[in-house]
């Protein structure tokens, strides 16, 4: 396949991404950042991954791992983001330094997220970068190993924005095939306030906090953790989010429809406490985990700020965002981006929808 693919991160997502990408016949090169690459070292040395389940099994021989973000991306025409959503800013600055006029950069998950990347490029001048974002990581997928890394399924639909949205369907051309399952929603914006994990893991987080500092991981997240008490919970923040979508003028549907697993239903807690799949999860160690740092500020916390700005009343949203802010002993409100960072401040709704579909 002629398509070059830059993944950059060296998570469960980045190494799930660029070992089935590399299996399937793309040219791939991995970056991680010079800080964190002491927990892939096996990888850079060996520039292989083993690759275990839903996508296959084999090892892949990535063409190029390297800590040089500019070695990484030069030649891409895509450039996949697997990084947390409190690095968006981080590689924002850095990659417009190095890329180049024709590339596409897809950030898997965004939750606005490819919004921080399109106001930095534009900032610096850099017009003809495509950014897009998913709702969510392609794969649900773990770290076993060093170098090895378990896909357990793949997300299917996986939902695409793209900014500006007038050019979602090039996009879609140009990437046809990359991760399958590709479906197109109206915005950035939409992508972003479809995004899964803050739905699910921020209530089973809260509501299990004693749990988790008492098992210390050493329990089933979406099993034991998801009873029928947390589900609804995860319910009621869903609804707020469609109130937001519908705000937009924007399609929705409940996030039990969009989790891509074995369970197909109506019901949420079906949907997750019955999958085989998310059994095999345990639940958090701490309160430092994703779940909680970035979830919370960079997940909920962004959709209630949205809210707050068109007067879209959200007040689980609002309650979970200060419970999580006690439990953490920081500000969850303030820890995480600004409608000002993400360059849409002091817009009416009618400017942003305008600005998201055309720059």
């Amino acid at each position: 396949m002629s398509l070059k693919i830059t993944v950059i991160g060296g998570g469960n997502g980045g190494h799930a991404a660029s070992a089935d990408l590399t299996l399937r016949g793309y040219d791939v090169c991995m970056v991680e950042d010079e800080k964190f690459v002491h927990k892939m070292q096996k990888v850079l040395d060996t520039k292989t991954i083993q690759l275990k389940g839903a996508c296959g099994t084999g090892t892949a021989h990535i063409h190029n791992v390297t800590t040089d973000l500019k070695e990484g991306v030069t030649g891409a025409d895509l450039i996949v983001l697997a990084v947390p959503a409190f690095a968006h800013t981080y590689y924002a600055k850095k990659l417009a330094d190095v890329v180049t006029n024709g590339q596409i950069v897809l950030v898997v998950p965004g939750t606005f997220g490819s919004l921080i990347f399109y106001n930095e490029f534009k900032k610096q001048g850099i017009e003809d970068v495509i950014v897009a974002e998913t709702h969510t990581l392609p794969y649900a997928t773990r770290l076993t190993g060093d170098g090895e890394v378990l896909i357990m399924s793949r997300f299917d639909p996986l939902k695409i924005g793209v900014m500006p949205s007038y050019k979602t369907q090039e996009v879609i051309d140009r990437i046809d095939g990359v991760f399958p399952g590709l479906e197109p929603v109206e915005s950035v914006i939409a992508c972003g306030l479809s995004s899964l994990n803050p739905i699910i893991h921020v209530p089973g987080c809260i509501l299990n906090a004693g749990r988790i500092e008492v098992a210390k991981g050493d329990f089933f997240f979406y099993t034991e953790g998801f009873s029928s008490c947390v589900a609804r919970a995860c319910v009621a923040i869903d609804q707020e989010r469609m109130s937001i979508l519908k705000a937009f003028g924007y399609s929705y549907d409940m996030a039990a429809h969009g989790i891509g697993g074995s369970i197909v239903s109506d019901n949420l807690e079906e949907v997750i406490a019955k999958d085989p799949n998310f059994a095999k999860i345990k639940g958090p160690a701490d309160f430092t985990n994703r779940y909680y740092v970035e979830d919370i500020p960079f997940g909920i916390a962004s959709w209630a700020k949205l809210a707050h700005a068109y007067n879209i009343s959200v007040p689980i949203l609002d309650s979970l965002v200060t419970m999580g802010s006690l439990l953490l002993e920081e500000d969850c409100w303030n820890k995480g981006y600004t409608l000002k960072d993400y360059g849409i401040d002091s817009m009416d709704l009618k400017t942003l929808k305008q600005y998201v579909i055309y720059g």
